[in-house]
């Protein structure tokens, strides 16, 4: 069925998306950190907020980073109310992106809070907005691999203590260097004995792609956040390729804008191109919305105008997207025709198909 004819621009901001990898203040809207800051009486300039956004790195010659600005804003959020703010925010700036559906990291040893009035806050306003933009979120308390093996074990006593059915997973996520998966393996072992699923940060700043081996054959984990140097090992590459392994893909990650700080190289080498051409499971997703400078819809932007996708691959990585979800299988199984037929006809009323060039167009199949 045709309707009003709609631009590429409309078009990634219209087809309906899940993002599986989102981390909940990286959501943060400046306006929001500073407001925090002036409800607590926290001396913080304009300037000083904005050198954490990637947005006004030219304006303030920095940018802290994701890590940085996330443990800074926990400081600042000391109250539950301030977390189901958050949320609801996150939801509108999903909304209007075609975002269905999110789950999202957050770090329970990195607030002052308790776990359960935290979950409490995050739930109600998950409920607020489904019930006003029908937007599904979920969450996935995450690790801070940067804290002890035990305080790990302590969020999921904390969890295991307060359950509650919005809460499908737990993550591992800030700097991996020193860290690798296997140093949580018994909070892992743990979240799996009760049920939960797993995913973990693996080989995300150019680290062993054995960071993702370690997370698959002995954590078993449920899916990979980043992974991207295991194309660096063509023989793991196939067999997860034909596992069909979910890695949840950033394509604003910071470490390769380093790598290749020429636009032309970047777009050209970027593993997640490699990822692709191997057949693996790759689900684009945004990591730190504001903090990133990106949202949904540039994410899947990039993916077509930068990295070479065709509209079709969009569609297939969408179809992935839920498939790796944590939802039921009848959900899942809903989704995949609703959506499929919402691209589609998205699609059909198109005024244009994106132009590719021969040499970078990559379409994508699994």
């Amino acid at each position: 069925m045709k309707t009003a004819p709609i631009t590429l621009t409309e078009f990634y901001h219209r087809f309906p998306k899940a993002d599986l990898h989102y981390h909940l203040l990286g959501g943060v809207r400046l306006e929001t950190m500073l407001w925090f800051a002036n409800k607590y009486d926290i001396v913080l300039s304009e300037l000083e907020a904005k050198a954490y956004y990637r947005a006004y790195q030219a304006e303030t010659g920095i940018v802290k980073g994701g890590i940085e600005a996330l443990t800074f804003l926990y400081q600042l959020m000391r109250e539950p109310s301030d977390y189901a703010k958050v949320l609801l925010e996150v939801a509108e700036d999903a909304h209007a992106c075609g975002v269905k559906y999110i789950e999202t990291f957050w770090n329970p040893s990195d607030t002052p809070l308790s776990y359960a009035e935290v979950t409490c806050a995050l739930a109600d306003a998950i409920d607020s907005a489904y019930q006003n933009m029908g937007i599904v979120i979920r969450l996935v308390p995450s690790i801070n691999r940067e804290k002890s093996p035990e305080q790990a074990i302590a969020m999921l006593e904390d969890m295991i203590a307060a359950p509650h059915p919005y809460v499908l997973g737990i993550g591992i996520d800030y700097k991996e260097h020193d860290a690798p998966v296997e140093k949580f393996w018994k909070a892992y072992r743990l979240a799996k004995q009760h049920g939960y699923k797993l995913t973990a940060h693996c080989s995300e700043f150019g680290l062993h792609w054995r960071n993702v081996e370690t997370g698959i054959e002995l954590i078993g984990v449920d899916r990979i956040d980043h992974g991207y140097t295991i194309v660096d090992n063509p023989a793991l590459t196939k067999e997860y390729a034909e596992k069909g392994i979910p890695f949840t893909v950033i394509p604003s990650n910071t470490y390769y804008f380093k790598q290749w700080p020429r636009y032309q190289d970047w777009c050209l080498h970027h593993p997640i191109r490699a990822m692709a051409k191997a057949g693996m499971n790759i689900i684009p997703c945004t990591d730190d919305w504001h903090i990133h400078n990106t949202d949904s819809a540039n994410c899947y932007r990039v993916m077509v105008e930068d990295f070479g996708f065709d509209l079709e691959s969009l569609k297939q990585m969408m179809l992935n997207s839920i498939e790796a979800c944590w939802m039921p299988d009848s959900t899942k199984q809903q989704w995949l025709a609703e959506w499929s037929d919402e691209f589609d006809l998205l699609r059909s009323n198109l005024t244009t198909e994106p132009s590719i060039s021969p040499e970078m167009k990559i379409c994508y199949r699994r």
